[in-house]
């Protein structure tokens, strides 16, 4: 019963609060450190240090953000549907706590890309959106096929929620290579091809601040899925330490 003062309190109901700590505070912190020093020297670099491009000028600097979050963003699907396949295979909760995070990010990233794209395009080709272009159309699919993950994780309860978001994590997987290779088999005044077999059609003094922002949006990825993971689970050790207190 509840009866027992803080006191008196059984050492095994102890111990097994100690033991409910949440894991994973440590790497949130490491990792949300590494991105706020990754995001600031990116910044500092694309706006103050990168040559200015000579035919956009200074909205072209937008590059380095708008392409480096559309990769992470495609990143954290892929993630999704990784955990989707594990969750499946063991059947282990955190699995799918790992997907829904992954597609909850992603969407966040996708838009910060549309936003930043119709900036970028607005200045430099005078249009906010172009629905003939490949590329705009197949990443709104990708986009609107994930916030549907989200209606019928609302839909279903319990285990089946988890299956079935699983199950659709990966299968909504099979659009994202539609969207990254479509700017490579059509010609686009909106979405230029910039990355080849060749190699990078930029200069290097461009490149190696595009790979350190693309490098600064991994790290805030992983920082806001540390953060994530850990709301998750600090919400599930408070659940066991309440029955745990219930049943001393």
């Amino acid at each position: 019963s509840l009866s027992a003062t803080p006191h008196t309190m059984p050492s095994s109901t102890t111990e097994n609060a100690r033991s409910a700590r949440v894991p994973g505070t440590r790497a949130a912190l490491i990792w949300g450190s590494i991105a706020a020093v990754l995001v600031t020297v990116a910044t500092i670099g694309v706006f103050l240090v990168a040559p200015e491009d000579a035919d956009q000028g200074v909205i072209q600097r937008i590059f380095y953000f708008h392409v480096a979050i559309a990769l992470v963003s495609l990143v954290a699907f892929g993630v999704a549907c990784v955990a989707g396949i594990l969750f499946l295979r063991t059947r282990n909760p955190r699995w799918d706590d790992l997907g829904e995070a992954s597609i909850r990010i992603g969407l966040l990233f996708s838009v910060l890309v549309v936003i930043t794209g119709s900036i970028w395009a607005k200045a430099s080709w005078g249009t906010w959106w172009v629905w003939s272009d490949p590329r705009l159309v197949t990443y709104m699919i990708v986009v609107l096929i994930y916030a549907a993950y989200f209606v019928l994780r609302s839909s279903a309860e319990d285990d089946r929620r988890m299956r079935y978001s699983a199950i659709y994590a990966i299968a909504g997987f099979a659009s994202v290579p539609l969207s990254f290779y479509s700017v490579r088999v059509a010609n686009s005044f909106v979405h230029p091809v910039v990355f080849t077999r060749g190699g990078a059609n930029m200069p290097n003094s461009m490149l190696v601040w595009f790979l350190i922002s693309l490098a600064a949006m991994l790290a805030l990825f992983i920082a806001l899925l540390q953060v994530e993971l850990l709301g998750r689970r600090a919400e599930r050790s408070l659940r066991r330490l309440a029955l745990m207190l219930e049943a001393s």
